[in-house]
């Protein structure tokens, strides 16, 4: 079979957004002008360089894995994964006839050196879980991609909204960073992040990075935020809330809809604005509904991670 064909057993069964059979692995750009073929069109082999905590939670783990060349292979690869596609990764876990297969989208890919790292939050009892919780460094996994839609164009400047929840605000940092990494792009980012309450913000100190420029502005949403003043309608404006903020983070203490969303407009034309939705499909289909209805935008101008 062709490096870049799928057929039904690629599909995890999980009802995924981008389906690998619906958004096969697409040949890579970039390989093509730099004369290379990206490595993970096919499942290749990643040995797991690392299996770390994040943010001192168990259950949330980094994982970063680096590209392993057969013996007769020529080491003229490279790794291409775009923003906001995700990779395929296929476990063979004893006592299952059928390999396990699960998505998950890379936060930080190394072009050259063929590695990226993932954030992934382990369920209890979840067969994929409970085998990544035990992973050591060295073993060998086998991945596939980049599966995937979206493609930025900087050529045209736009206003673009990344609505993230949880933990998936990891594959939502190489998009925001593709646009402030070139200085002639002109496109704007409202970033939204919908989590419990602060202590749920991962990758906080990148965010502030971000906060830097002049184009990018983010805004937390906590749904269920304590605030130690005791008050039961207490708001963003507390001073006990505020005194738990970063200079230029901006929170508040309810949940994302239509109201707030058009709130964040950026420009009084719409038309040409993106919505980039990265979170569990319940959360993706209730935000998309909040979008259409704050921005009066097609379903061709939201785009699923």
């Amino acid at each position: 079979m062709p490096e870049n064909e799928v057929d039904e057993t690629d599909c995890c069964g999980n009802g995924c957004t981008n389906c690998i059979l619906d958004n096969k692995p697409k040949p890579s750009q970039q390989a093509l002008l730099a004369g290379k073929r990206n490595v993970i069109l096919s499942y290749a082999k990643f040995k797991m360089l690392s299996n770390e905590m994040h943010n001192g939670d168990a259950q949330l783990r980094l994982l970063h894995f680096v590209y392993v060349a057969s013996d007769d292979e020529e080491n003229d690869g490279i790794l291409d994964i775009p923003p906001g596609h995700h990779v395929m990764l296929r476990a063979e876990l004893a006592g299952h006839a059928a390999p396990l297969l699960r998505p998950y989208s890379p936060y930080w890919t190394d072009f050259v050196a063929k590695e990226f790292k993932i954030l992934v939050k382990l369920q209890p009892g979840g067969r994929m879980s409970d085998y990544l919780a035990t992973l050591e460094p060295l073993q060998v996994l086998n991945f596939r991609g980049p599966i995937g839609n979206y493609v930025h164009d900087s050529s045209s400047p736009k206003s673009i909204y990344i609505i993230a929840q949880g933990v998936a605000i990891a594959p939502t940092l190489p998009l925001v960073a593709q646009v402030l990494d070139k200085e002639d792009d002109m496109s704007c980012i409202r970033h939204l992040i919908c989590v419990k309450d602060l202590d749920h913000v991962y990758f906080r100190g990148r965010l502030l990075e971000f906060a830097q420029y002049w184009n990018y502005r983010s805004c937390l949403y906590l749904a269920h935020q304590k605030c130690s003043c005791g008050a039961v309608n207490c708001d963003e404006l507390c001073v006990h809330l505020k005194k738990k903020l970063h200079y230029n983070e901006t929170a508040r203490r309810l949940r994302l809809d239509a109201m707030q969303l058009a709130g964040q407009t950026i420009s009084s034309d719409q038309s040409g604005s993106i919505v980039i939705i990265a979170g569990t499909s319940i959360f993706q289909r209730a935000m998309r509904e909040q979008a259409i209805i704050a921005f009066n935008l097609s379903n061709k101008n939201i785009y699923l991670l």
